[in-house]
């Protein structure tokens, strides 16, 4: 079976979750391109937030979501979960991170502010740690290159489990979010490079209009 195949068969496991839901954890494990126990507690912590909300996952650009995992630990994986789950992508600016080294997510909505913060309950984020899989990775195995018996059941069981059993959900609050730039829908070619540039990315240099890098400026 190839690695495609597998991932759509592990992926089944996400039709107790509802329609459509095991096609989305289909495409978060093509994406993400291995096993792991972070990436499903975050697809459960996105996918939660939505119920919450009562909202869809993002066609366009209406949500934000706010990851607190941030960098440099082993479960940095989590933001991928959350990414694909609430189609709130960085593609689109819509997931922050926030370097707490916590595996939680805040989802806000632009229109009210209305918002929720989901997290891994400590007993759950205790047992991935302890896993067979992280002792692996402890040891510098690559996540790709761990023995799939180490990891597939737990990766299942994750996602399969009733809400309730792995997540803390707050109270619904409001976030207020700042003001922010509108987005430019126009590109010129640089003056200098000759590469092209978004109109509100431009800078003046000697009279000339320049992309940041030739401008020598900082972002």
């Amino acid at each position: 079976m190839d690695r495609f195949e597998y991932f759509k068969d592990i992926a089944e496991s996400a039709k107790v979750l509802g329609d459509g839901w095991d096609k989305i954890l289909e495409a978060a494990l093509i994406m993400h391109g291995h096993l792991c126990g972070a990436m499903p507690l975050g697809f459960r912590v996105g996918r939660l937030a939505l119920k919450v909300l009562g909202a869809e996952r993002e066609p366009n650009m209406s949500k934000v979501v706010f990851v607190e995992t941030g960098v440099f630990h082993a479960a940095g994986c989590f933001a991928d979960g959350v990414q694909f789950a609430t189609g709130c992508t960085y593609g689109k600016d819509l997931i922050k991170k926030l370097d707490y080294g916590k595996w939680a997510a805040t989802l806000a909505l632009k229109k009210d502010g209305k918002a929720v913060r989901v997290s891994v309950k400590p007993e759950v984020v205790e047992a991935m740690f302890s896993s067979k899989f992280m002792s692996e990775r402890k040891r510098g195995i690559p996540p790709a290159e761990v023995k799939p018996e180490f990891i597939l059941e737990g990766f299942k069981k994750t996602i399969s489990r009733p809400d309730e059993e792995i997540l803390e959900v707050s109270k619904i609050f409001t976030y207020n979010f700042p003001p922010t730039p509108k987005p430019s829908f126009s590109a010129v070619r640089c003056e200098i490079c000759g590469e092209m540039v978004a109109e509100n990315k431009l800078r003046i240099k000697e009279g000339k209009k320049v992309c940041l890098p030739c401008s020598g400026y900082e972002v």
